[in-house]
């Protein structure tokens, strides 16, 4: 979690907010099918109790799916720049459920 935290801050700091649209939206996409790909391989790999398995392991990947989470604070956003950030926070998180569903019937 803490590794997967960083790894979001970073690209959020790096990429995220000072490239183009087009180029953060492929950005999001990728960070999420990459989390729920790596939550779903440890999931097989430890085979946690169901209880573990939802609570524990599918919300924190939807956790680290988010990569600006706790990045900044929400009052401090510039106007034009909400939707953007509202772009990085709900975009990888929503691809992370659907892979997520994905990747638990077709694997």
């Amino acid at each position: 979690m803490y590794v997967g935290r960083k790894i979001g801050w970073t690209l959020s700091r790096a990429f995220l907010y000072s490239v183009k649209t087009g180029p953060t939206v492929v950005l999001c996409i990728v960070w999420g099918i990459m989390i729920a790909a790596l939550i779903r391989a440890l999931i097989v790999w430890q085979q946690p109790h169901w209880v573990l398995k939802y609570l524990l392991g599918f919300a924190l990947g939807a956790y680290v799916a988010v990569p600006n989470f706790g990045l900044v604070a929400e009052s401090t956003i510039p106007p034009h720049a909400i939707k953007r950030h509202e772009l990085i926070s709900m975009l990888p998180l929503w691809v992370y459920i659907l892979a997520s569903v994905a990747l638990a019937f077709l694997l």
